[in-house]
This record gives C-alpha cells, sequence and structure tokens, in this order.
C-alpha cells in the first residue's frame, strides 16, 4: 500500500521536474538574434547592400522610391517605348526598426516607381538574383496582354534564380491612372517584392470634371499597407495549421513607402526581434501651404483594411481604381472610406479652411499595445471557396439567372464562363458582338473578402450584406425584399430592371461583405485566362482563387516566355 502511494507521489513530481528542466533550457539558450550585431544605425535604409555602408547615415527619404511623381515629363509627349533592367536581390533591412530579409528591386524597397503614358509600351527585362525563390510579377489593374499578365502557373513558369524575364507591357491607350505591381508568385509580396505604377494621361482639351481631376499643384504617390516581422512563409506556415481557430495573423507593424516605426520595448519575448528604436516616420513633403496635392494611395498590404484621415486638410475624392469619379458635392470630408489590400484611390487635398485642429495627428501612427496580450497567434481558417471547389453545373447550360428555381438550386454553386464543352455561351449583344458576363460571388464567411480579377474591370451592380442568415444570392427574391411588399423589385424583371444601373461603380477589386454576396458584370473582352481572387494574401496563399476563361477558342494559348502551349512549369 505504501509503495503504491510512494508512486502517485513521485509520478507527478517527475513530471514537472521534467517541464521545469525544459523551461530552464528554453529560457537559457542564447538567443540567435542577439548575436547579429545592426546592420543599420537608426533612421537608415538601405538602398543598395553593395553600398549599403556609405549610405547609413544618409537621409533615408533618398534611399526610398520618391513618392514626388512628373506629369509634365509624360503628358505632353507622344506614346513611346521604356526600356527598364531590374534585378531582384535580398538583405537585412529595418523598414519599422526590427530587421528582416526584404526583396529589393534594383537596390530599392518598395521598387522603383514606374511613371508611364497611355498608350506607352514598357519592355522590362527582370533578373532574379535570389538564390532559391522563383517568381513574377502581376501589373495590377491594367488591361494587358495575358501572356504578360504575370500570374505564376497560369500564364507564364516563375522566373528561376540565374534567370531572366522580359515583359512587355503595352499600356492601352484608353488607360489611365493609378496601378502597382507586384508578385505573384508564392509570398513574396508580403517580404517587399512591389513597387508603384502611375499612368498619366496626356494632356488635350477636357470637360469642366476632367478638368477637376488634373487640379493639382503637386502628384505624389503613397503606397500604406501592413507589415509582418517574420518571413511570409513562416506565417502561412502557422495560419494553415487547424490550430488557428480562424483567426487571421495580425501583422506588426505599418508602412508608408517602405518605412514606419515598431516600439521595440512592445516586443514578445516569445518571438525576439532584432530592433532598433527609430525616428517615427513621417512624410515631409506635404507641405503647409496653398498648393493642392494629388495624393495617390494604394493598399499594399498583405491583410488589413486601411481608414484614411488627414489632419487640417480638405479631401476630395477623384478616382478609385483608376477610375474617375464623381467628386462629392458636399463639403470636403478630411477622412475616407475603406481601403482594402488591392485597392487605390486618388486624392485631392488642400489646406483647410476651417480653423478647427480635429483630426489625427502624426504621432497616431505609433501605435502601442499594452504589455505583451496581443502576441500574434499566427492563425487562420481553412478558407473554402464554395465549400470545396467549383461544382460542374448541371444541365440545361444555360445562364443561372433564366434557370427554373428547382435547377437553380442545383446550380447555384457552379460558375460557367464562355467555353466549348463545358459551361453557358455567354449571349452576345446583337448589335455589337460584344460579351458581357455577370459573376455572382456568395460569401459564407464571417468575414469580408476584397476579390479582384485580372485583366478587367468590372461593374458591381450589388452588394450584399445579410442581417439574418447567409446571405446567399437568389434571383428570385431580392435581398431583404418582402415578397408582399409593392415597392420590391420584381425578381422576374429583366436584369437591367432588378438593378439601378446608375450606380452601378466600374472597378477591379470589390469588397464582399460577410454572409452576403456582389454581383458583378464585366465585358469578356481581353481573350485569356485571368485570376479572380482575394486579395488578402494569407487567403490566396489557402487557395481562394479561381480561373476565368475568357474566349479559350480564340486565344493562342502559349506560355508568356514563347513556350509550347501545355509547357510544365518546374515548382
Amino acid at each position: 500500500m505504501k509503495k503504491r502511494s510512494y508512486s502517485i507521489i513521485l509520478y507527478p513530481l517527475t513530471v514537472c521536474a521534467l517541464i521545469l528542466v525544459v523551461f530552464w533550457q528554453q529560457t537559457n539558450t542564447p538567443d540567435p538574434l542577439h548575436f547579429i550585431s545592426p546592420k543599420i544605425s537608426p533612421a537608415a535604409y538601405p538602398a543598395n547592400p553593395a553600398n549599403q555602408s556609405q549610405q547609413t547615415n544618409a537621409n533615408p527619404d533618398a534611399l526610398r522610391p520618391s513618392i514626388q511623381l512628373h506629369p509634365e515629363d509624360h503628358i505632353h509627349r507622344a506614346p513611346t517605348t521604356q526600356h527598364l533592367d531590374w534585378t531582384v536581390t535580398a538583405d537585412d533591412i529595418r523598414p519599422d526598426g526590427v530587421l528582416k530579409r526584404v526583396y529589393l528591386i534594383n537596390g530599392l524597397f518598395p521598387g522603383p516607381t514606374i511613371e508611364a503614358l497611355s498608350g506607352d509600351n514598357l519592355i522590362i527585362n527582370v533578373t532574379n538574383a535570389l538564390q532559391d525563390v522563383p517568381f513574377t510579377i502581376h501589373w495590377h489593374g491594367l488591361h494587358i496582354t495575358n501572356s504578360m499578365d504575370g500570374v505564376a502557373g497560369v500564364t507564364q513558369c516563375a522566373i528561376p534564380p540565374g534567370s531572366s524575364f522580359i515583359y512587355n507591357v503595352s499600356i492601352p491607350s484608353d488607360q489611365s491612372g493609378t496601378f502597382w505591381y507586384h508578385a505573384h508568385a508564392g509570398l513574396a509580396r508580403a517580404d517587399g517584392l512591389y513597387g508603384g505604377l502611375v499612368v498619366h494621361a496626356p494632356s488635350g482639351p477636357s470637360t469642366a470634371s476632367e478638368g477637376i481631376h488634373d487640379a493639382s499643384d503637386k502628384d505624389m504617390l503613397i503606397l500604406i499597407g501592413d507589415w509582418y516581422h517574420q518571413p511570409a512563409g513562416e506565417v502561412l506556415e502557422w495560419y494553415m495549421q487547424p490550430a488557428s481557430f480562424g483567426n487571421e495573423p495580425v501583422p506588426d507593424s505599418l508602412l508608408v513607402n517602405g518605412a514606419g516605426r515598431f516600439n521595440c520595448s512592445m516586443a514578445v519575448p516569445a518571438r525576439p526581434v532584432d530592433c532598433v528604436d527609430q525616428q517615427s516616420m513621417s512624410l515631409p513633403y506635404l507641405h503647409p501651404g496653398d498648393d493642392t496635392y494629388r495624393v495617390r494611395i494604394v493598399n499594399t498590404g498583405s491583410l488589413t483594411g486601411l481608414t484614411l484621415t488627414f489632419e487640417n486638410m480638405d479631401a476630395m475624392l477623384i478616382a478609385v481604381d483608376s477610375i474617375a469619379v464623381d467628386p462629392l458635392d458636399a463639403a470636403h470630408p478630411s477622412s475616407l472610406g475603406m481601403l482594402y489590400p488591392g485597392q487605390r484611390m486618388d486624392v485631392l487635398l488642400r489646406r483647410s479652411t476651417s480653423a478647427s485642429t480635429d483630426g489625427v495627428s502624426a504621432s497616431a501612427l505609433r501605435i502601442d499595445l499594452d504589455e505583451e496580450y496581443l502576441a500574434i497567434r499566427h492563425n487562420a481558417p481553412y478558407g473554402f471557396f464554395n465549400g470545396t471547389s467549383w461544382l460542374p453545373q448541371r444541365e440545361p447550360r444555360v445562364p443561372v439567372a433564366a434557370l427554373s428555381r428547382e435547377l437553380w438550386d442545383e446550380n447555384q454553386f457552379g460558375v460557367s464562363i464562355s467555353g466549348p464543352g463545358s459551361g453557358a455561351e455567354v449571349e452576345r449583344d446583337g448589335d455589337s458582338g460584344e460579351q458581357w458576363v455577370d459573376l455572382v460571388v456568395n460569401n459564407l464567411d464571417d468575414g469580408g473578402h476584397p476579390f479582384h480579377l485580372h485583366g478587367h474591370h468590372f461593374y458591381i451592380l450589388s452588394t450584399h450584406e445579410s442581417r439574418t442568415g447567409w446571405g446567399s444570392f437568389n434571383p428570385f427574391i431580392p435581398p431583404d425584399s418582402t415578397p408582399s411588399d409593392p415597392t420590391s423589385p420584381d425578381p422576374t424583371s429583366p436584369p437591367e430592371q432588378r438593378y439601378d444601373l446608375s450606380q452601378a461603380m466600374l472597378r477591379d477589386t470589390v469588397y464582399i461583405p460577410r454572409r452576403g454576396h456582389a454581383v458583378l458584370r464585366f465585358k469578356a473582352d481581353n481573350p485569356g485566362v485571368w485570376m479572380f481572387h482575394c486579395h488578402i494574401l494569407w487567403h490566396l496563399g489557402s487557395g481562394m482563387g479561381m480561373l476565368v476563361d475568357v474566349g479559350y477558342d480564340q486565344y493562342n494559348r502559349t506560355l508568356g516566355d514563347g513556350g509550347v502551349s501545355g509547357e510544365v512549369c518546374v515548382v
């Protein structure tokens, strides 16, 4: 009896002792980051690894791509061909004070800003000087040839280390505005492989509305987005674990044109970082005065939507996703709506004429979280697109809006764009021969998703967030309508009467609300295989994307590197 009592006591004591030993070993193991000597002095950013030591104490603004744009160099000239040579490398830098391996283009983070004119042709020779990371470059928002779209495994094979690829980007003569480029293979975008792209419209006679959009003294580009201290691959690895419990990984800080500030005292001991306190990020380019600034803002982040507020400035929204919008008639607001990853907005800023000082000061850019209870959990759900995958459409193959109620229930998860032998043939306009496609996306998730369509813009006919239930699209019952209500839209009426087409916004990225849906309409006039995906990088990395095949029988399906159709990419 005594022996059994001793064993009952000794067993938990032994387990506790082993736990204490393991804990002691972990707490006394030297932190490898502790021995990494800071490569950069406070508030300095390397532009080129080769001469990094010479630039340590230089003006950090000179070591990042200039946000001052020069439309005067482009709007009065004829379209031309620009030849650019890019070399992609990686180096340890401190964008926000924390040392991290970051991708650089010609030594710059973010990459060089491209300024062009509508109708220009960009010949960009991209060399991969990385050791083990293949990548591609996508030209976000441009309606270019499919083979140059830069989607790994779809339009081209990823550029392997030590190799080069020439992008031949022909900018349409009818496109201008704010765009950007970024990696579209793996997760390189989250580790810095992105940059700005601005297409200026040629100078010429303009209407009064167009004149408002051009009424600026200075043109600025701001790339703003969330930032993670850990390599993106590690973040996604944790994100995909079942223990994530559906929580997306929380960013560590915010970068504006590659610069930010992280409070080193807030670092979590469980995830030590090599951190150096540096000056707060600032944008000294917006000097007080009577100048009017055109500020082009791009959300380059991987997860976070941003609400923008300007202190002591009147802000007039003039463009979204490179599409001009009518300026607000009301008093100029000091804040604008939400900007989600991948989206862009152009704003005219003027010094406020009111005496109010309401707004957010520069110190608001500093965010200090209490203690360490808000450590990143690196969690993520397994994002399901239509439960498992797109289901093949049942017979008969007709557009879903024309189906009977019984067949709609079978086909509501089917997607089919025109193509031989699969899906519905989209009707052509009898007069113009144009193809228009209505794409319905149901979001059954508890969070919203910003979806981006490559190679096209689309009209947002409707978005809906359900107050109760799942909020799935049903063509027979308009959202939140009462069948007995005479003011409710008639579900049997044609689409042009079910939607207020005068309010349809033209975009290339749309935010689809939680437990809701979006109805999108685009002209299928750019042949090729195009990505349609969530622009939250962790969702795309877990599979939240699909392909839209436009003109399968018309498009010459060759890879972007000139390879033979059907070439297999080495992963």
